[in-house]
């Protein structure tokens, strides 16, 4: 029986291991920032030699269709982890969506976890995990944890500026700062606007009129576009906003400023009531869109007391990582979105 314990591991210190081959059975790769993880998982996969990667790699999502019009299983990632490898001497298995695992699945990933493949390195990759499910506890115990939490504006500065180097151009400090407050600190998006900048600048200097000039305020335009949405009630663009917010943002600041918006709806009603106009509600609230006002005089003071109140539970949800923020997510907008009683 394994009695391996799991280590936690900086993404530094795991990219170091990995390129002297010092690589374990088991990985969880948690966290937010989706681009420093996906970086983990190509230099993890990058070690099987390229000419036989395609017989010694195995990535699954469960529950997404596996190509034969059937569900991924963890039975079958469990089937690979067990076979071995061809000519080479490890297989490298990633997982992903595992919080999908049935029930009763999950006895079938625990024996494993408890006894992994000597020639098998699985690597479970997810945001964050439901602590309620024994599976969760179990992965925390016996994979070695590498955590990729999404950075903070001084810390994404510095990785902005260590990114433009090789692509041969600098940043001045005032663009970088407009460019993270355009962009969120979401290193995919990030990279991307770099990218841009970088070619436009032809290894010359960014500045801030170029910052101006090629960077859409996507944070900004999104949130105000998923405010809209909610007050509209149109479900399927407040998805879609929310998910696109959430591919730049973590959940939390996204849940602070529904909050607020929130906040305003009462009070834009509370003066609606109170025989205000238009005028006085925009005053009072700062908010000028005929969806706001207009879902202020047909919308009951309870719903948006009650909305508020599930945002603030949704907050502690995530908080207390009762389940994905993804999930919880949706069914908050969902919930905030749901037609009105007649």
């Amino acid at each position: 029986m394994n009695r391996r314990t799991s280590k936690k591991s900086s993404a530094s210190k795991f990219a170091s291991e990995v390129a002297v081959d010092q690589i374990a059975p088991l990985y969880l790769l948690l966290g937010e920032e989706q681009y420093l993880a996906e970086r983990a998982l190509r230099e993890i996969c990058s070690t099987l030699d390229e000419s036989l990667r395609p017989f010694n790699l195995s990535v699954f999502s469960i529950g997404a269709d596996n190509g034969t019009g059937s569900k991924i299983t963890a039975a079958m990632v469990i089937d690979a982890a067990n076979q071995m490898p061809m000519m080479a001497p490890r297989r490298i298995v990633v997982v992903r969506e595992f919080d999908k695992i049935k029930e009763d699945e999950q006895e079938l990933v625990l024996a494993y976890l408890n006894n992994p493949s000597p020639t098998t390195t699985v690597v479970f990759r997810a945001i964050t995990l439901d602590k309620r499910r024994k599976v969760s506890a179990t992965l925390l115990k016996s994979c070695e944890v590498v955590t990729f939490d999404r950075l903070d504006e001084g810390h994404a500065v510095n990785w902005a500026q260590d990114y433009l180097k090789p692509l041969g151009c600098r940043i001045e400090h005032e663009a970088l700062r407009m460019l993270v407050g355009l962009t969120g600190t979401g290193l995919t998006r990030l990279a991307n606007e770099l990218d841009k900048l970088a070619a436009y600048s032809g290894g010359g200097i960014i500045d801030s009129e170029a910052v101006q000039q090629l960077v859409p305020r996507a944070r900004e335009h999104a949130g105000w576009e998923l405010w809209d949405a909610i007050a509209a009630r149109d479900r399927k663009r407040a998805l879609r906003l929310m998910q696109r917010m959430l591919d730049d943002s973590d959940p939390l600041p996204i849940l602070g400023a529904l909050a607020s918006f929130y906040r305003k709806l009462i009070r834009g009603k509370e003066v609606i009531e109170a025989g205000g106009s238009k005028f006085d509600v925009s005053k009072a609230t700062g908010q000028w869109s005929d969806n706001f006002v207009s879902s202020l005089r047909r919308t009951p003071l309870p719903v948006f007391v009650r909305g508020l109140c599930r945002i603030a539970e949704v907050d502690n949800s995530i908080k207390n990582s009762e389940a994905t923020p993804r999930l919880l997510m949706e069914y908050l907008i969902v919930e905030l979105t749901s037609p009105l009683s007649k």
